[in-house]
């Protein structure tokens, strides 16, 4: 049975920690250990200082504490003892006040009320606060390391995705982007053979179309009319051309950018269309002449 001097002489929490570390010095590290052996409520301590420990050993990261944050938990312990410190202590054969009505005895006749120990409740209370202060620090400390590198790990994935992502539209465009460039270049389409309702709106061989006039100009393709149709705009085009779109005939039409000369709208419309059905739209982009 544990006497009362030996629960006046309990260890801190701070101090059974460093032995659990081997942070002590070797005299004390002695003497906590003698004490730790007899005292039963240190000894669920200590056990319980090493199961924190070894949860704290299978996160990921670093295996010790930072200083910065055992800095931080010494700092909440020295403040507890100081807030503790201002606590009265019952001294030694005081009986603890007990308001009693008038005519009543505290105690039944003969027996007087129980004193206290020496200082055993505040030192009790500041012993416990300790405990739970260093728990609750190691939770917060414990479950800060773990959102710190999920966020970490989750940042670094939807960037690496983001520009995966973009590599591949600039991949995927650039073929479009080449093939605008060349009908500008060699303007395919002019200006007055693109007016609406010219014959290049309609050509030969495109189903449900009527087949009109050729253009004078035999180097300039035929653009069907369910395929401006497709692109909802009535400006002429300002160059057109058929155009293999991921496997899939199609034509490239190029129309002005509206309030901006210097850019074209390009769409990539299939060729599979008639005079009732328009064709679909399957890409559409903006590029600078």
């Amino acid at each position: 049975m544990t006497s009362t001097a030996d629960q006046d002489a309990h260890p801190e929490v701070t101090e059974i920690s460093d032995l659990t570390e081997g942070l002590l010095r070797p005299e004390r590290a002695t003497a906590v250990r003698a004490h730790i052996a007899e005292c039963e409520l240190c000894a669920d301590v200590q056990t319980s200082l090493e199961e924190i420990r070894g949860l704290l050993g299978t996160l990921p990261g670093p295996q010790r504490m930072p200083a910065d944050i055992a800095g931080r938990i010494d700092a909440a312990l020295a403040a507890e003892a100081v807030l503790a410190a201002t606590e009265p202590d019952v001294p030694r054969g005081t009986p603890t006040p007990v308001h009693v009505p008038r005519g009543t005895s505290s105690a039944p006749e003969g027996h007087a009320a129980a004193p206290t120990g020496p200082g055993r409740t505040g030192r009790a209370r500041r012993w416990r606060r300790g405990l739970i202060a260093v728990a609750s620090s190691v939770a917060v400390v414990g479950l800060g390391v773990v959102l710190y590198q999920a966020g970490g790990n989750g940042i670094s994935s939807s960037n690496n995705d983001s520009a995966s992502s973009a590599k591949k539209a600039d991949a995927a465009a650039d073929p479009i982007a080449a093939q605008v460039q060349r009908l500008l270049r060699d303007k395919a389409v002019s200006p007055e053979s693109a007016k609406p309702n010219s014959p290049m709106l309609s050509g030969p061989g495109v189903s449900g179309g009527d087949s009109t006039k050729q253009p004078p100009n035999p180097a300039v393709p035929t653009v069907p009319e369910c395929v401006l149709k497709a692109t909802q705009r009535t400006d002429p085009p300002v160059a057109a051309g058929p155009e293999s779109f991921r496997g899939t005939d199609s034509y490239l039409v190029l129309l002005p950018h509206p309030g901006n000369s210097s850019l074209v709208d390009a769409f990539v419309v299939g060729a599979s269309c008639t005079a009732t059905s328009p064709g679909a739209v399957l890409y559409r982009n903006t590029y600078p002449r």
